[in-house]
């Protein structure tokens, strides 16, 4: 290969985190991370599509996105429906004829659930096997099929960057003791745990985002992932501290923390970047 005819990226590293102009689908985007990732990509000048299950929390997201300055706009889906996700995708292509980026965070959680919450949090050997397919259902086939259709528009113009959102207990195992009472710290326990369905579909996910990033990489088109450790949210203050000790930062995430990889991978930044995994964990998975 002559690489003297390939084109060389920016040398102002503020002109490679530019996102300016650019097109950015995000699944889940109503949500707690999916909004954090909006927020960072319209920060940079990025306009994000905010993908969502219920249009009302939808309309919430881009008026707050709105209400700072920033352009956006956002599509009720069901991204477990191929017909529907055929349908909002053919949408987008039409109104803003080209997307540059696809950010999958939507997952699967207990507030999804119309009825049956009580057995999100139950045992292995008692989980419901309904749990287990909602999670593959939404985490594994619906990164599938908006992926598949995003990723026809992005092979159409030669140019496309895909992240998927995975999670640190993808990588290790979720540590269950977190989870249990422990009298020596006057720790009475929580009453939820990791279920077994979430940490084998964001493994699924690595492989995913592995297997496409060789698949199209001829096409221009880049995939990587990110696997972040748990994120504040006021936790339990106990449970905050049964997690932090297996931390060696000795602390969770905050939101704002996020926003730099993503933007990273979004951007031209991460251009010679394609099937790895940015471990955002303060540094939990190499104990």
């Amino acid at each position: 290969m002559d690489m003297s005819k390939i084109e060389k990226p920016e040398s102002s590293v503020k002109k490679q985190y530019d996102l300016s102009g650019r097109y950015i689908v995000i699944t889940g985007g109503a949500g707690f991370l999916g909004r954090t990732f909006a927020e960072a990509v319209a920060e940079m000048g990025g306009i994000p599509l905010l993908l969502d299950i219920n249009q009302t929390y939808v309309d919430e997201a881009v008026q707050y996105l709105v209400k700072k300055g920033y352009k956006a706009d956002g599509f009720e889906i069901n991204i477990t429906s191929k017909e529907n996700v055929r349908s909002v995708v053919k949408q987008i292509a039409e109104k803003y004829k080209q997307v540059h980026v696809l950010i999958n965070a939507a997952a699967f959680a207990m507030k999804n659930l119309q009825e049956g919450g009580a057995g999100f949090f139950a045992p292995f050997e008692e989980y419901e096997q309904d749990l287990w397919q909602v999670s593959i259902d939404v985490n594994l086939t619906g990164t599938f099929l908006i992926t598949q259709e995003i990723g026809k528009i992005m092979k159409a113009h030669k140019y496309g960057v895909i992240i998927n959102v995975a999670s640190d207990v993808a990588v290790i195992s979720p540590d269950h003791r977190i989870y249990e009472a422990d009298a020596r710290f006057g720790y009475e326990g929580v009453p939820f745990n990791t279920p077994i369905a979430y940490p084998v579909t964001k493994a699924g996910i690595l492989s995913f985002t592995r297997y496409l990033a060789t698949y199209w990489a001829k096409d221009g088109i880049r995939v990587n992932s990110i696997s972040p450790a748990g994120v504040y949210r006021n936790q339990d203050p106990k449970f905050v501290e049964q997690l932090v000790y297996r931390i060696p930062l000795g602390r969770m995430a905050f939101p704002e923390e996020l926003k730099g990889p993503i933007t990273f991978l979004a951007s031209d930044a991460s251009s010679f970047m394609t099937g790895g995994n940015l471990i955002i964990d303060g540094g939990r998975t190499i104990w």
